[in-house]
C-alpha cells in the first residue's frame, strides 16, 4: 500500500511539473509550451554552443524568442554576455548584411563584480532585439556572423562570432511549436 501510494504521489507530482517544464532538444530550449498558466512561451539557445557556466570568458550570446500563445507573434533578441577586467557600456551591436552596415541598440539589463585580492571582473548582461529577417541572414550564412559591441562614448570594442547552425536550430524550433 505504501509503496502504490508513493508510486501515484509522484506520479501526480510528475503531471503537475509537466505543465511548466523545459525541454531541451540540441541546446534549444522551450519553456511553457503546455503550461496553461502562461500565455508566452519562451525560446532559448542558451544550450547550444556551450552551457553557460554563468562566468562568460570573455563572451557569450544566444537567441530568445518569445511567443504569444494566441496569435503567434513572436519577438526575438540577441542576449550577450561580456566578462572583462572593468565595466564596458557599449551600447550598440554592430554588423555587417549584405555589405551594407547594421547597426541595433543593446540595452543592459544587469551586471555583476566580483573581486578579490588579484582584482575584479565585471560581468554584464545586454540584449538586442532582432527581426526575424535578421535572424534568417545569420542562418543563411556559410560561416559565423561578426557582431561588434560598441559605443560612440568609448573606444574599445569587443567582437563575437555568432553562429549560423545555431540562429537555424533556434528559428527551426521556434517555428515548429505547435500554437
Amino acid at each position: 500500500m505504501k509503496r502504490n501510494t508513493l508510486l501515484g504521489l509522484g506520479l501526480l507530482t510528475a503531471g503537475l511539473l509537466t505543465g511548466c517544464a523545459t525541454t531541451t532538444t540540441d541546446g534549444i530550449s522551450v519553456k511553457y509550451a503546455t503550461d496553461d498558466l502562461q500565455d508566452q512561451i519562451l525560446v532559448t539557445s542558451e544550450l547550444y554552443d556551450q552551457p553557460f557556466t554563468g562566468f562568460p570568458s570573455p563572451s557569450d550570446y544566444f537567441f530568445a524568442a518569445s511567443i504569444d500563445k494566441q496569435s503567434g507573434q513572436k519577438a526575438y533578441q540577441i542576449n550577450l554576455l561580456v566578462n572583462s577586467e572593468d565595466w564596458k557600456r557599449w551600447d550598440q551591436l554592430q554588423f555587417s548584411r549584405n555589405g551594407e552596415p547594421v547597426t541595433l541598440p543593446l540595452t543592459w539589463q544587469g551586471a555583476d563584480m566580483t573581486c578579490n585580492d588579484y582584482g575584479c571582473a565585471h560581468t554584464e548582461y545586454g540584449v538586442a532585439n532582432l527581426d526575424e529577417s535578421t535572424l534568417q541572414y545569420i542562418a543563411s550564412q556559410s560561416s559565423p556572423v561578426e557582431v561588434r559591441m560598441r559605443s560612440s562614448r568609448v573606444d574599445s570594442h569587443l567582437d563575437v562570432k555568432v553562429l549560423p547552425d545555431e540562429a537555424r536550430a533556434f528559428l527551426d524550433k521556434a517555428d515548429r511549436l505547435p500554437m
